[in-house]
């Protein structure tokens, strides 16, 4: 199998994929994903964005497999559902999926693209949706200050005046922040980061909103998104991925792709990523699809590309 060209994100398609799995070694996940024990395996999801309490249907197949990777489907744009061809049947707004256990596991990476525009902070006060204060100072004045606003405009509560000294060049594909429990420093790439938009500032209060929900403790850095960034990025992750399974010793069976729809948008084309992975993973045959939203590490990512590599013992 392998994907000889890459189609646009809203293009039909239909993919086989032929994988030397032992029988007993891979089971298919259920439309619901619902288990009581956590079993020795890792799954490939296929979630439809209309699923009713998505982030908990997730975070049960998280709780139940040692690692879960996959990407929420498209849906039909009139009726906005999507289906599922299962065992044989059609599902409506599942959650379904492969699991892989025994001499054939995954290994994977996650890839967003993303460009720190300053250093690292800690959120020390926050409220749903709202940052209040990083590293103990009003959250929309360290904003101010890591984009390099003059002083006397980051002391302004005007907000159109503040608006207009931000940098536009550098803010071209928005203003994001990345949220971790834990520091990112010393390590490349945005792995272990949610990144989400910010949404608007209160100059009054001095507070920022951005689209999740953020905790005291957390580590926050804002950034954006380029064609640069994005392609070191993909390079990154193919070559850490590589490097792995060298080291273990590991044969690679295949490789699956999760990309966001957005993302040709960023590279230029359809076809550029898979132009990267092909020369980055060498002759290892590639298939994947286009999502509304990637899953890595448990939770659901936006803009970002999901690389899992099927391996095995070698012969």
């Amino acid at each position: 199998f392998g994907i000889e060209a890459e189609l646009a994100p809203d293009s039909p398609a239909l993919v086989v994929a032929l994988l030397p799995v032992p029988a007993g070694q891979w089971h298919p996940v259920g439309a619901h994903g619902r288990s009581s024990r956590r079993t020795p395996a890792s799954a490939l999801l296929h979630v439809a964005p209309g699923l009713d309490e998505l982030t908990d249907r997730i975070d049960r197949c998280a709780a139940r497999f040692e690692a879960i990777v996959g990407g929420l489907i498209a849906s039909d744009e009139t009726s906005g559902k999507s289906a599922q061809f299962v065992a044989g049947g059609v599902l409506d707004e599942a959650c379904t999926g492969i699991a892989f256990s025994g001499e054939v596991g995954l290994r994977s990476r996650l890839t967003q693209g993303c460009r720190p525009l300053a250093r690292e902070h800690v959120i020390s006060d926050c409220t749903s949706h709202y940052i209040q204060k990083l590293d103990g100072e009003p959250a929309l004045d360290v904003l101010l200050s890591d984009l390099g606003v003059p002083e006397e405009v980051r002391r302004s509560t005007d907000g159109d005046e503040i608006l207009r000294a931000l940098p536009a060049h550098e803010l071209r594909r928005g203003l994001l922040v990345g949220l971790s429990d834990q520091s990112e420093r010393g390590r490349a790439g945005f792995g272990d980061y949610t990144v989400r938009q910010l949404v608007g500032i209160d100059p009054m209060h001095r507070i920022l909103a951005i689209a999740a929900t953020p905790r005291s403790g957390d580590h926050a850095v804002f950034c954006t998104r380029d064609l640069r960034a994005a392609h070191a990025d993909l390079i990154r992750i193919c070559t850490e991925l590589r490097d792995e399974v060298e080291s273990e010793g590991l044969a690679v069976i295949g490789a699956h792709y999760v990309s966001c729809a957005s993302r040709p948008a960023l590279f230029g084309s359809a076809e550029a990523e898979l132009e990267v992975l092909r020369h980055n993973l060498g002759n290892v045959p590639v298939f994947g699809f286009f999502a509304n939203g990637e899953i890595s590490g448990g939770r659901v990512h936006g803009h970002s590309g999901v690389l899992t590599l099927f391996v095995r013992e070698n012969p």
